[in-house]
């Protein structure tokens, strides 16, 4: 397995893990994959950090693309995203009552970026997602990543997650919690919406 830069043209594929997860509650099917590809897109940043790991061909679901494992972004501090510039240009299809939620998942991605970059030094990096296609090959990926920012000279790992996120998982591969807060406007009747920001080593 290879790990080498993004191919932007596998976003369909990372789309396809996650929508059944983060899909909104409001608009067409047609929007809320839309929605769901503007949450990858604001996770992909203006920089070298974009990583994915390829397979053979006969990966599951691979279809013509071919072998996409695995996928990893990083950011570091001063780091842009220019998700906007697409955002301007897709969403003009929906009506504007629908794209109150993507509104409402940028507000909450804007905050958490700037909670855990506002906790790293210089010489940090930011995990900003991750998405597996097969099992195992999330923490391979994360593995041959770190070693690539170890050997440039990082220091630390951080990265944020939440609660409705495998979030325990964290704590088995050598990471910290540094700090856990709840994100009000996520909260339900019966349970407050955490956010977690860990913390690992390099």
């Amino acid at each position: 397995m290879q790990l080498e830069p993004f191919n932007f043209e596998n976003i369909p594929l990372l789309v396809d893990v996650v929508e059944p997860l983060w899909c909104p509650s409001v608009g067409s099917s047609e929007f809320k994959r839309f929605n769901v590809e503007y949450i990858v897109r604001n996770n992909i940043w203006e920089n070298d950090y974009r990583f994915q790991l390829m397979g053979g061909s006969e990966v599951e679901g691979a279809g013509a693309r071919g072998g996409i494992l695995s996928a990893a972004f990083f950011a570091r501090k001063g780091d842009k995203c220019s998700v906007e510039e697409w955002f301007a240009r897709e969403s003009q299809r929906f009506p504007e009552e629908w794209l109150t939620a993507s509104a409402m998942s940028k507000t909450f991605l804007t905050l958490m970026d700037e909670r855990t970059l506002s906790l790293m030094n210089d010489d940090d990096i930011k995990l900003s997602l991750f998405i597996s296609r097969k099992p195992g090959a999330g923490s391979q990926i994360l593995d041959q990543a770190c070693n690539h920012l170890r050997d440039e000279g990082w220091k630390n790992l951080y990265l944020w997650t939440d609660c409705e996120c495998n979030w325990q998982w964290y704590f088995n591969h050598g990471f910290t919690l540094v700090k856990e807060d709840i994100y009000e406007p996520f909260n339900s009747e019966d349970e407050d919406y955490k956010t977690y920001i860990f913390k690992r080593k390099l």
